[in-house]
């Protein structure tokens, strides 16, 4: 899709632009206006993780960077619950069992972090299994920051625990976490969620 459609796609959102007075208007939404679905994607991602490591690297800098790692585990833990919480109302029939995280999860990364990919290795409501790769966002943003030394990865472990107590799932879960390449802040995680009483 090319900036010229995206533009007549988004019309609704900005409907109540107003650059009648602004000369250079065509070079304004040229130069500044998202070309492609991807670069909008992409730059609202980069948004989101900035905001994130700023604010933590902030917190830092105020009150000392002993107190960010709780904060960031504490923010990954409540949007698990909210975004555990807005699957069990758009998905009828949600899964609650070890399927659920898989589920939750693709949501987060359709809405929100297009830098991942996922493979399903196994998916029964016993046993769920599953790969997500790829550019890491917030390992990025905290090494550009250089605090990512302060930060327990991977921060979507307390995502995850989010989701297990919104839920009220017993199970245990297994996260394996490696950075795959430190320049290009690619990392990969395997999760296993097992039913305890499955």
């Amino acid at each position: 899709m090319n900036q010229e459609n995206l533009l007549e796609r988004l019309k609704e959102l900005r409907k109540n632009d107003n650059l009648k007075d602004v000369g250079f208007q065509k070079e304004l939404i040229e130069k500044l206006f998202p070309e492609t679905t991807e670069n909008l994607v992409l730059d609202l991602s980069n948004v989101t993780s900035a905001f994130y490591g700023l604010l933590l690297d902030n917190v830092g800098k105020e009150f000392g960077y002993d107190k960010i790692n709780n904060i960031s585990k504490t923010t990954f833990y409540n949007i698990g619950q909210i975004k555990a919480k807005q699957c069990f109302e758009k998905i009828e029939n949600m899964p609650i069992d070890s399927r659920s995280f898989l589920i939750v999860l693709i949501s987060a990364i359709y809405n929100a972090s297009p830098e991942y990919n996922f493979n399903v290795i196994e998916f029964s409501k016993e046993k769920t299994i599953f790969e997500l790769y790829g550019v890491d966002r917030y390992l990025r943003i905290l090494n550009n920051l250089s605090i990512s030394n302060h930060i327990e990865f991977p921060t979507l472990s307390s995502f995850m625990q989010g989701i297990k107590d919104y839920f009220k799932i017993d199970c245990k879960m297994n996260i394996d976490f490696e950075i795959i390449n430190i320049e290009n802040n690619e990392t990969k995680h395997t999760y296993k969620f097992e039913l305890i009483n499955g």
